[in-house]
């Protein structure tokens, strides 16, 4: 996007464009904060905005009481759609902040996916079944030659063990920076559902386990949901899984092939 020439935004915002900060590391977006008011997520190869996350956040809203973003669809000077919506204050969790604040976190978390768990939709979303696992692997496979030894059979193992659960609508990528939290601590942003989709509800969790196990424990205490013993060990397998999906975007990468090496051999 040309931020030289943003007379399209200001129509959108409808106010003078004084300050713009880029954030060019998301995957699947680039991410621009405008007047620190605005949000404006532009995908990075499809022209075209899915309304399905509109669809799910308005069914969320009056149902949870985290911060979403409420966004609409409008159109950069180059043709493609965009999400531009009022912007979430706050920073991405992290494991150091105070316990009180990551109770209340955790709280509101485990609150927000009791809810996102229940919910029922009638528009059409991806799943993640056997199929979507199988395509999955057989992308992997093409990698084989340069990974570590035993990289293979490790992987193929991992798979095998692997039983998809396709029952739930989920986040699918409530990884640290994707939980916004302010200072002082009132109310929990969540961000980015662009990864949301039919699946396991331990992916969720997954996600926040990034933050810390003990985070993660705490979530699962404020979860009202499936039997939770039954959501860590498969939390534990989809933790092992989300490093393929590294393997595929950024390819056979230093950091991605020491901690497959990491994961092999422990």
């Amino acid at each position: 996007m040309d931020v030289n020439n943003l007379s399209w935004l200001e129509v959108y915002v409808e106010e003078p464009i004084k300050h713009i900060e880029t954030n060019d590391t998301g995957w699947d977006h680039q991410v621009y904060i405008i007047n620190q008011r605005w949000i404006l997520r532009v995908p990075r190869n499809k022209r075209r905005i899915p309304k399905e996350e509109g669809k799910l956040l308005k069914d969320l809203l009056a149902k949870t009481t985290v911060a979403l973003p409420t966004w609409r669809v409008c159109t950069t000077a180059d043709g493609r759609e965009g999400m531009l919506y009022p912007y979430i204050p706050g920073r991405p969790i992290h494991a150091r902040m105070s316990e009180s604040d990551l109770k209340q976190a955790a709280r509101q978390l485990g609150s927000f996916l009791t809810e996102l768990h229940r919910v029922t939709v009638t528009y059409k979303l991806p799943r993640r079944d056997k199929t979507y696992y199988d395509r999955f692997l057989n992308q992997i496979r093409t990698f084989y030659p340069k990974l570590p030894a035993g990289a293979a059979d490790y992987t193929e193992q991992l798979f095998n063990n692997y039983q998809p659960v396709c029952s739930t609508v989920v986040h699918g990528d409530l990884r640290p920076a994707h939980l916004l939290v302010e200072q002082p601590f009132r109310k929990l942003g969540v961000l980015d559902f662009s990864d949301m989709h039919i699946g396991d509800p331990a992916i969720d969790f997954a996600g926040t386990a990034q933050v810390s196990k003990e985070f993660m424990e705490l979530v699962l205490e404020n979860y009202k949901g499936e039997e939770k013993n039954v959501i860590r060990q498969r939390v534990t397998m989809l933790s092992k899984l989300s490093l393929y999906y590294q393997l595929l975007e950024r390819g056979p990468a230093s950091y991605v092939l020491a901690e497959l090496e990491r994961q092999i051999t422990t």
